[in-house]
């Protein structure tokens, strides 16, 4: 259990450094019930995020504890050994993903039986999250010789880090495929592409049906912390300057000292000596 933990702290350091530039920033409403309940209740684009996000830090960790040793249960995924055509030997530990990834769907998808629809996008987007694992995992090989002769190499599949997971799921947030809820012939509830000329979404996509809130005003019910006093960027004409971040409202401005390395040189052999320049910089903030 303490690498689920871990893997869900980790989920939440992630999320908060993917959308630190957002209206959203990933940010829990103080006081307001469980993290994130308030957003997780909305079955949103954040919403799916979250839980793609939390489904693949429990994966990657409980993966992670597999080839370190720290778990019992499991072991580096023993599937791939012996010589390759190519000259190299499958060797060290591969990543057991496959055994993170299952641990993981047993732990999030667990109170999503059935077929509701938010229980449907619930498991859909937990499975995206995990999945992205298995599609960002990579060869990793060490040379052995003489001389770094690379005379024999062993390789080993290794799991991804998990900022690129990360900037996977967030890629994925953006393009998210919005659904409707439809009644089948037999009148239940079904989720369908909102857009049917688009192909249908896969098992690694994220998929949501309900619109998101602005996220510019602090609101208890809406899980939304606002972005009145956020700093924004003056030179930017993207989400996370000071127009868009600001909503509108405006923004203020502060002067602040800072000390910053300057004049620095190049001293043979081998230091870089810099001197300490204070100036004065401007700080923008929405109001």
């Amino acid at each position: 259990m303490a690498s689920v933990a871990k893997g869900a702290r980790e989920a939440v350091e992630e999320c908060q450094i993917q959308f630190r530039h957002r209206r959203w920033n990933c940010s829990s409403v103080p006081d307001s019930g469980t993290l994130f309940d308030p957003i997780l209740k909305r079955a949103s684009r954040e919403s799916a995020y979250l839980y793609a996000i939390t489904a693949a830090g429990v994966a990657h960790a409980v993966t992670a504890s597999c080839s370190v040793g720290n778990t019992q249960s499991c072991d580096c995924d023993r599937s791939l050994s012996g010589s390759t055509q190519k000259g190299w030997t499958w060797a060290g530990c591969n990543s057991n993903i496959k055994f993170g990834s299952w641990f993981s769907e047993q732990f999030t998808d667990a109170r999503w039986r059935g077929n509701s629809p938010k229980a449907v996008m619930n498991r859909h987007n937990c499975k995206a999250g995990r999945k992205a694992l298995s599609k960002l995992v990579w060869k990793k090989c060490k040379c052995h010789g003489l001389s770094g002769s690379c005379s024999m190499k062993t390789c080993w599949m290794q799991q991804p880090s998990f900022r690129q997971v990360g900037d996977h799921l967030k890629q994925k947030f953006d393009r998210a495929a919005e659904m409707t809820i439809k009644l089948n012939r037999r009148g239940k509830e079904r989720l369908k592409p909102k857009n049917t000329r688009l192909k249908k979404p896969s098992d690694s996509d994220l998929i949501y049906y309900q619109s998101s809130p602005n996220y510019c005003d602090a609101d208890v019910n809406e899980g939304t912390l606002g972005t009145s006093g956020r700093a924004c960027n003056i030179s930017s004409q993207g989400i996370d300057g000071c127009e868009l971040l600001c909503c509108g409202r405006g923004h203020n401005i502060q002067q602040d000292k800072v000390v910053r390395n300057c004049n620095c040189v190049f001293l043979w052999c081998c230091q870089v000596k810099c001197q300490k320049c204070r100036e004065i910089v401007n700080i923008y903030t929405c109001k």
